[in-house]
């Protein structure tokens, strides 16, 4: 079940951001389902009760092409879509520090980041819209 709401979201969000998003959403879309294909080798190469290298490279990646694509917007969504990634990232680097974390806790805080990665992305395509029409009829 929570697998499919995953998907569900990572499919709504995709089509918005390409509908509605931009230059910014298209690139969003293009770097996200690279770090989602990635991801699924990635989990099946290490095991929770350890720091998964291989994970953390894959969100690593994502982070940076969510920083790349942050600094060349003029929207504000990639700033939240990058703070969320960090937030995974930092739990990798949590787990480097403190080798007996509880895999359970691991595991959840290393997945739980995309939920508001992915709602970040969609409401904040939606601002950067509304503030665009907004604009329009200033006068």
């Amino acid at each position: 079940m929570l697998a499919a709401s995953f998907w569900l979201l990572t499919l709504m969000a995709c089509l918005f951001a390409v509908a509605f998003g931009g230059r910014e959403g298209r690139w969003f879309v293009i770097i996200f389902v690279l770090s989602v294909l990635l991801t699924i080798p990635a989990q099946l190469a290490g095991s929770w009760h350890v720091t998964q290298f291989w994970l953390a490279i894959v969100d690593l990646l994502l982070l940076c092409g969510l920083i790349w694509l942050m600094l060349r917007s003029t929207s504000y969504w990639p700033i939240w879509a990058a703070a969320s990634q960090l937030l995974t990232v930092l739990t990798h680097i949590v787990t480097l520090l403190l080798p007996a974390f509880t895999d359970r806790i691991y595991a959840g805080l290393s997945t739980v980041w995309v939920i508001p990665l992915l709602l970040f992305t969609i409401v904040g395509i939606e601002l950067d819209r509304k503030s665009r029409h907004d604009r329009a009829y200033l006068a």
